[in-house]
């Protein structure tokens, strides 16, 4: 009679050696980490990218048209590019030193459009310029506001009758600021700051062509400068 072998006095029936169930569980865990790494690629790819982010210049706080930008008043914030405007301000020297040709709100980003500069006048087309007046009537200008278009009337009086003659020598412009003169407590200009301007009227600045700023400084002389508020 054959004495049995340890191997064969050891193993129980249904089951493989101990080698066959090591691979079987290495194969296991192989398809476990085949399929993690899977579902993680799949994941990855369906993740939206990350948003890309710019460098803006931001208003620390209200702005109001007429004012003139200081160091405290604008920060470098990053923003989603996607966010902000593409005329958006991007270098302090930018906005420094310009006047605020529209209002701004706290912590929204700055663009052309809000000082005065070339690239603002760009936007009203190649043959625009900046034209500066005042108005025989200051209270007028509490009517209105950058951004909105007006017609300027010039009223001539003889100075041998009572008769007086009218004329548009500008219609349709439209007003890029508001700006007081310096304050005499060194203010920036701005309406309503409180400051003394030594008697001087508001500076109303408007997009006019190079023809229409030749009739309003011709108009100037000897006639009563007004305005007429357009809704469109």
């Amino acid at each position: 009679m054959r004495t049995p072998t340890p191997a064969a006095r050891t193993s129980v029936p249904g089951r493989g050696p101990s080698w066959q169930r090591r691979i079987r569980r290495h194969r296991r865990l192989t398809a476990a980490l085949i399929l993690g790494a899977v579902a993680w690629s799949m994941t990855t790819a369906l993740r939206p990218p990350a948003a890309e982010s710019t460098t803006v210049l931001v208003a620390r706080h209200d702005l109001v048209p007429g004012s003139v930008l200081l160091a405290g008043d604008i920060a470098v914030e990053p923003r989603p590019a996607e966010s902000v405007p593409r005329d958006s301000l991007r270098l302090e020297n930018a906005a420094i030193g310009h006047v605020v040709s529209f209002p701004v709100r706290a912590g929204e980003a700055l663009s052309a459009r809000h000082v005065l500069s070339s690239a603002l006048l760009e936007a009203f087309g190649p043959d625009t310029v900046a034209t500066p007046m005042r108005l025989s009537d200051d209270a007028a200008l509490a009517l209105v506001q950058a951004g909105d278009v007006v017609d300027v009337i010039a009223a001539r009086t003889s100075d041998t009758t009572d008769d007086s003659s009218s004329m548009v020598v500008a219609s349709h412009v439209r007003v890029l600021v508001i700006a007081s003169p310096p304050t005499a407590s060194g203010g920036s200009g701005m309406l309503g700051s409180g400051g003394s301007t030594g008697g001087m009227s508001p500076v109303l600045v408007i997009a006019t062509t190079p023809a229409q700023a030749l009739d309003l400084a011709r108009a100037a002389v000897g006639s009563r400068l007004s305005l007429i508020l357009r809704t469109h």
